[in-house]
């Protein structure tokens, strides 16, 4: 699992008090430019007991090796997130976004930051 005291020490962890869970939500945007991939993911706050509304959160994943990206269109979204896993794999990061489908992508990557 991604080592929780670097998520703690995120903006978004110091905003909220704690870090966000991102279990049921929105991928609403992908932008790629040159090795760096950034998500706008809409997280929900009936699931997460630190929101007190919808919050959109900005992933940064900084030197992006490699990624694999499954989704159906869904309207006005680009996916219905069901979970996000993040674990430490050797010398890199490795995201598996899994859709409300089952379907599941993946990206390989150096550092994360989150913002909202």
């Amino acid at each position: 699992m991604y080592p929780l005291d670097l998520v703690k020490t995120s903006k978004l962890a110091k905003k909220l008090g704690g870090p966000p869970i991102f279990h049921d939500g929105y991928l609403q945007k992908i932008i790629i430019e040159e090795n760096n991939v950034i998500l706008t993911i809409k997280i929900l706050a009936q699931n997460n007991p630190l929101l007190n509304k919808d919050t959109q959160v900005t992933l940064h994943l900084k030197n992006v090796e490699s990624i694999q990206f499954n989704a159906q269109s869904i309207k006005q979204t680009i996916m219905v997130i069901h979970d996000i896993d993040v674990r430490k794999e050797n010398s890199h990061l490795r995201m598996i976004l899994e859709s409300s489908l089952g379907e599941k992508s993946e990206f390989i990557f150096e550092s994360i930051e989150l913002n909202d």
